[in-house]
């Protein structure tokens, strides 16, 4: 007997993004990183362009019955087409909402405790860089440390319930950072760590298909974001010093767009 497996094409695409996402290597910070990092080191604080933000609405089109018929092919397919639909409704939020990218936020955050915690005196504003290789950095900065930040995921997730029927949708914020340290002398990655939080994570309530239309600058999407990046920032500066708790900060205020 031949059983056929249909896949539901979000479910396919969404569990490979979050495999890939898992697969981002996580390194803790070694004895000489942080002995080294002391006094007057010179860090340069480097960000990048986020990946482009998503928006999975989890709504049915009327292309996916027919590709259905072509299994696993007509899943990859269909997934394609829905992470295209997904930048483009995330492109107009973003427009309509003035959404931005929250990685200055998790920069911000983590230094201002990362500094206070090693005491160092050196540490030079934030730059926006091109190219995330170690030998461009270099170029670019010489001599010292870089402790660089990138959004690598962003996106409003669909939950659905009921056997994936379509009836009843909420959402939540998902979101995937990176940091480094690297060591420029020798182009080397002392350390990297990274957060990652999806839609099945309770740190931000869930959302009605109202909260994502834009139309209300996007308020409950940039709160939602908002506490991510905090949580985010908080859980790279634990994994540098292997702590199980801190750091002692308060939570950033939710921010608006100017109307």
């Amino acid at each position: 007997m031949m059983f056929r497996l249909r896949i539901n094409p979000i479910l396919g695409v969404l569990t490979l993004m979050f495999l890939a996402g898992c697969s981002t290597t996580r390194l803790p910070a070694p004895s000489e990183a942080i002995s080294d990092l002391t006094g007057n080191a010179k860090v340069a604080v480097v960000h990048y362009d986020p990946e482009q933000f998503m928006i999975w609405t989890g709504e049915p089109k009327t292309r996916t019955t027919a590709l259905s018929m072509f299994g696993l092919i007509g899943a990859a397919i269909e997934g394609g087409m829905q992470q295209a639909d997904a930048k483009e409704v995330g492109a107009k939020f973003i427009s309509s909402a003035q959404l931005l990218d929250p990685i200055t936020q998790v920069e911000n955050r983590f230094i201002a405790a990362w500094q206070r915690e090693l005491k160092l005196t050196a540490v030079g504003g934030s730059h926006l860089a091109k190219n995330d290789s170690s030998q461009k950095l270099q170029q670019q900065f010489g001599e010292g440390y870089v402790i660089d930040f990138k959004t690598e995921r962003w996106s409003v997730d669909p939950i659905i319930v009921g056997g994936f029927s379509f009836e009843t949708i909420t959402y939540r914020p998902s979101y995937t950072g990176r940091a480094r340290l690297i060591r420029l002398d020798d182009q080397k990655t002392l350390w990297q760590g990274t957060c990652e939080y999806t839609k099945d994570d309770s740190l931000t309530p869930k959302l009605a298909h109202v909260d994502i239309s834009g139309d209300d600058r996007g308020i409950a999407v940039k709160a939602g974001i908002q506490t991510l990046a905090d949580a985010c920032a908080d859980y790279l500066w634990r994994q540098f010093f292997g702590r199980e708790s801190g750091p002692d900060i308060s939570l950033t205020a939710v921010t608006e767009a100017p109307k």
